[in-house]
């Protein structure tokens, strides 16, 4: 069985990734930043790596005897993060020092969770980080595996979080179209693609919503009866550029989400596993 190398591990994706990883029999070295979390999340890796990929001295060695890659490493979108570094530092930087080590260490497959849309908005930190590591993974010598997941049902908790506290917004009228996708039907899917052929695959959940509609399914999940409010996108939009001059960080992250407020986000079905049933499965989000 082949051994998987496995970063940005600690998050909601990779943590579904290690679970589909260990269930099909491979074997796990986990790449982490935090010692602790790491430990708790993971008590049964066969191997686990501490380094910031930020930091390619960091990563030295860490590929050495592994065949395959998954990253699922990538900066937090939630306005309530407050990490450091930029979407290029992360999504970008990040991932090619891992993708230079991999080549370095003989690495055969390297398989990389990117995003619906990166390369439409060139114009956006998010999407532009993303679209320049694809570009940089179809030129290295691996054979390499892209998959672009529309948004994440876990993605949905910040949105749930606002819930519980009485203020729930959605930003324009809520008209745009998405199907978001399970987290755990994407790393099946990550997983599934071990050993097969270069691709790049976009994946999309079984329903599509308007913003709308999915904003008063979190609400219902949340037990909140209150009204969402409706953010003007002008209103937004006319800020921007003064929330650029005070966080550069904050901007990017609204900026990506007035810009996907805008468009519908729709890729095709492939995940099985409905957001009503997740809802019912993630007691956090009524909690």
């Amino acid at each position: 069985m082949k051994k998987v190398l496995l970063a940005g591990a600690t998050g909601h994706l990779g943590r579904h990734i290690f679970r589909e990883l260990k269930q099909q029999g491979y074997e796990v070295r986990v790449l982490a930043r935090n010692l602790k979390k790491a430990q708790s999340l993971f008590p049964d890796p066969e191997e686990l790596v501490l380094a910031d990929a930020t930091k390619p001295q960091e990563l030295e060695g860490c590929c050495a005897g592994v065949e395959v890659v998954i990253s699922a490493l990538g900066k937090n979108l939630s306005l309530r993060h407050k990490g450091i570094g930029s979407f290029h530092d992360i999504n970008y930087e990040a991932n090619l020092h891992l993708l230079q080590e991999a080549e370095q260490a003989g690495v055969q497959q390297f398989v990389y969770i990117s995003a619906f849309g990166a390369g439409q908005f060139p114009q956006l930190a998010y999407f532009d980080a993303h679209a320049d590591f694809e570009k940089a993974l179809r030129y290295s010598s691996l054979t390499h595996t892209i998959l672009k997941p529309v948004a994440l049902f876990s993605m949905l908790e910040e949105m749930a979080i606002m819930a519980r506290k009485g203020h729930i917004g959605q930003l324009g009228q809520g008209d745009r179209l998405i199907n978001p996708i399970y987290d755990g039907d994407v790393a099946g899917f990550a997983v599934s693609c071990i050993g097969s052929p270069s691709q790049t695959l976009e994946l999309g959940g079984p329903a599509t919503y308007t913003r709308q509609e999915l904003a008063q399914l979190v609400c219902e999940a949340a037990s909140y009866s209150g009204r969402v409010t409706e953010i003007p996108l002008d209103y937004v939009e006319t800020l921007l550029p003064f929330v650029r001059l005070l966080s550069r960080n904050l901007y990017d992250k609204l900026a990506f989400m007035a810009a996907v407020s805008k468009t519908d986000c729709v890729a095709p079905t492939v995940g099985q596993f409905s957001l009503e049933a997740y809802f019912e499965l993630e007691p956090q989000l009524s909690n």
